[in-house]
């Protein structure tokens, strides 16, 4: 039996296959843009070398009118790159929610009786309101955060490598501990989200045939029986969504604690090495601006990690019912 990991790696690569690669130009140019972003990014980090060491320490009196011009320069360029990517990366994400959603209704369309007494109109409902949902803010999470935070994390880890490559390696032992526990997270995510959607399902179908038959309801006098219905159902959803905000928040404490240790060690590794005159306060403030810079998209790739799980949650529950043949032709 496949393991989820194989399950994942399926529901993506069909994603790709079937609604993602007629976008693949776009996205391209997204991530042309992406890059400029990450770069402009890096390049700002840097340039805290040249401010330290000959401004402020040197009194470089040219450098002081040509770094200024810089900064301006990478922002406008940064703000330009911003909007390519946005609009590119925007396009994409709602072409694919649309073709899916288009896909699923047409499927509908063509399944027979026998289908539709099998599924309530609630349960097919919520494909259409909340598995979507998800999956929409699935795909423009991984098309646009990871993609962005990716390419954001490689260049600035990249200048950190460049400033010094064992001080790199002292900030960043500390993650591969943090790697773990976040995949655990996101698998058990991934389950909470499955059981919240047959929650609000039931939900969903228990709404329709009450407000569908309220008249019967009231005749028969089944008012405290359908409430007490709506409250387990409700109750069942509150400590389902309850239960995945605690572990979603689980990320926080790992991240900034693991964040606090790698950023105290390189503070003294660093401090003593400006202090002996092995490296210039410049190279030091620029490779700390670099590591300042790489947590957050660092910590938001954590987080992407359990947004993406309940998206492919979602994206199964889909493609499940797209499988679905009819009975009668």
């Amino acid at each position: 039996m496949e393991d989820k990991n194989e399950k994942s790696i399926k529901l993506i690569k069909r994603l790709i296959k079937e609604h993602v690669k007629p976008y693949f130009g776009k996205l391209f140019l997204a991530a042309l843009c992406m890059a400029v972003v990450a770069a402009s990014i890096a390049t700002n980090a840097w340039l805290m070398q040249p401010i330290l060491d000959e401004v402020f320490l040197n009194k470089n009196h040219q450098l002081l009118l040509l770094v200024p011009l810089a900064v301006i320069t990478l922002a406008i360029i940064k703000g330009l790159a911003s909007y390519g990517e946005s609009i590119y990366m925007e396009y994409s994400a709602e072409r694919i929610i649309s073709d899916i959603r288009y896909r699923l209704f047409s499927h509908l369309m063509n399944a027979d009786l026998i289908f539709f007494h099998k599924n309530s109109s609630g349960k097919l409902i919520s494909r259409f309101t909340f598995d979507v949902g998800l999956l929409r803010a699935s795909v423009s999470t991984a098309l646009t955060g990871v993609a962005k935070d990716s390419m954001t994390l490689i260049f600035l880890v990249a200048l950190m490598f460049y400033q010094d490559w064992f001080l790199a390696i002292i900030a960043f032992f500390v993650f591969p501990t943090a790697v773990l526990p976040i995949l655990y997270i996101g698998r058990r995510i991934r389950k909470i989200s499955t059981s919240t959607q047959s929650e609000i399902g039931s939900f969903a179908s228990l709404l329709s045939q009450i407000f569908q038959g309220a008249r019967y309801v009231k005749a028969y006098t089944m008012k405290k029986y359908e409430k007490r219905r709506a409250k387990k159902i409700v109750e069942n959803l509150f400590n389902l969504i309850y239960k995945s905000v605690r572990i979603r928040s689980r990320t926080r404490p790992i991240l900034e604690s693991l964040g606090g240790i790698g950023i105290a060690l390189v503070i003294f590794y660093g401090g003593s090495k400006v202090i002996s005159g092995a490296t210039t306060p410049g190279t030091f403030f620029s490779f700390i601006t670099a590591l300042l810079m790489s947590y957050q998209p660092l910590k938001r790739l954590a987080n992407f990690n359990v947004n993406i799980q309940d998206g492919l949650a979602a994206a199964n529950r889909i493609f499940l019912l797209l499988d679905q043949k009819p009975e009668i032709f």
